[in-house]
């Protein structure tokens, strides 16, 4: 994924299939109660199962792949979206929502997916908008963080998880994380913005 010789359709697949790792990973973090469930071989034995499927949000563009990995190990998981575009200026990034659609109310749990946790502002952002929802428990997902979006995440929202594939040092200049990936977004639409 961060080389930047990779073509779209290998980008593409790359982000369902850390869609795919990072729920797995994450599940640990979800309620499940055991069951009884009888085998082809007519035995009974006990599996587990998810108390609640939990609501996935998805930071359009750059989740739509992740989220399909996600689908993979939630087929029956509801779906929500936040797009938000991130002003960088001297002072930092500024992150404003130009749609969301979110349930009204949601008190089971919350994935937010989003591949890059840079500055943590647009996922803080989205973690605001799941509690003020009624979120009982929340889960990030991305597919590289920086330090700065960890500490960010951890300073801010102390009761969250967060899940992801790689920590990387810095950001640059335009706050993206380095050495990191490029524009996620950009990378998995094909399309610059």
């Amino acid at each position: 994924m961060r080389d930047d010789k990779t073509g779209i359709r290998e980008f593409r697949r790359a982000m369902v299939l850390a869609g795919v790792l990072l729920a797995i990973e994450s599940s640990k973090e979800l309620s499940w109660k055991p069951v009884t469930v009888t085998t082809p071989l007519g035995v009974e034995t006990i599996e587990l199962e998810l108390e609640r499927e939990p609501l996935l949000i998805g930071v359009l563009g750059a989740s739509l792949h992740m989220l399909e990995g996600f689908q993979h190990v939630y087929p029956n998981a509801p779906i929500a979206l936040i797009a938000a575009k991130r002003r960088e200026s001297s002072r930092g990034v500024e992150v404003d929502v130009y749609y969301e659609r979110l349930p009204n109310r949601w008190d089971g749990p919350v994935i937010v997916i989003d591949p890059m946790l840079a500055t943590g502002s647009t996922v803080g952002l989205s973690i605001s908008k799941a509690k003020q929802i009624g979120s009982s428990k929340i889960i990030v997902a991305s597919v590289i963080a920086s330090i700065h979006g960890l500490r960010y995440i951890v300073e801010n929202h102390q009761d969250v998880a967060v899940y992801t594939l790689a920590v990387d040092p810095e950001l640059n200049n335009r706050y993206f994380i380095v050495p990191g990936l490029g524009d996620a977004g950009d990378r998995v639409l094909g399309v610059t913005a």
